[in-house]
This record gives structure tokens, sequence and C-alpha cells, in this order.
């Protein structure tokens, strides 16, 4: 067993960068040979499966999640739609990114990932639309 639903730290404000780092440091695995000479451990890159993880969904985070604050202000300063829209579509995306880490972690067989991800998308995709919508009025 690889070890990943055991764990992730996931606590209530940590944040991903943190979680990456304490990891390492639990596992004695790092990606440049100072940390090793310093903490002990070995040197790894790319290979272990319990970082990488998490690191990817950083990642996934990353990528979906600045575009939507993006998207937001932009809706917001063109005045499109209207706030309940903004409000619903910003509690949609959270919930579904919160399906999507909590599946992506916890190595939750598919689809839940796949439709946190979806969900996610789609919002953004309703937003993008909107404001071009309404900027082209």
């Amino acid at each position: 067993s690889s070890g990943i639903n055991a764990e992730w730290p996931l606590r209530p404000g940590a944040t991903f960068p943190l979680i990456v780092g304490f990891t390492r440091l639990r596992r004695k695995v790092f990606v440049v040979e100072e940390d090793v000479a310093c903490l002990g451990g070995q040197v790894k890159l790319n290979s272990d499966l319990v970082i990488e993880r998490i690191r990817r969904c950083h990642l996934n985070d990353l990528e979906n999640i600045i575009p939507f604050i993006m998207l937001v202000c932009i809706f917001a300063v063109t005045g499109s739609g209207s706030l309940s829209d903004l409000v619903l579509v910003s509690r949609v995306f959270i919930a579904a990114r919160f399906l999507h880490t909590i599946a992506y972690l916890g190595s939750i067989r598919q689809p839940f990932r796949a439709i946190g991800w979806a969900v996610g998308v789609l919002c953004n995709v309703y937003l993008a639309t909107t404001i071009l919508r309404d900027l082209s009025k």
C-alpha cells in the first residue's frame, strides 16, 4: 500500500505547500541535496507517490481556481448577470473543488474526481459566456 489514504495531513487552515513540506519532512523525501544533508533522508525527484499526489492536486487547484477568481472579478466589474447568479455559481464551484480535492487526496475511485473537476469547469464556462454575452449587448 502506498499510504496515500492514511497519510495526507489535510487540517483546517493548512495549505498545499505546507502539506507538501510536512509530508516531505515526515517521509524524509527531498528534491535537493542540501535538505538531505541537513535533515537526513534521500533525494527523490517525482517518485514519492504520496507527495506527488498532493502536488498534482495543488497544481490542479491552481489551474482551475485562478481562472475562476479572474472570471468572478470580471463578472463583478462588468456588472454581468446578477449577484444571486454569482453567489450560486461561486458556491457550486467551491463545493465542486472540495469534492475534487477530497476525491484526489483520498484516492476515491472515479467518477467523483472527474465530476468535481467538470462541474468547476462548467462554472467557469458559465461565467465566461455570461460576461461575453453581456459585453456584446
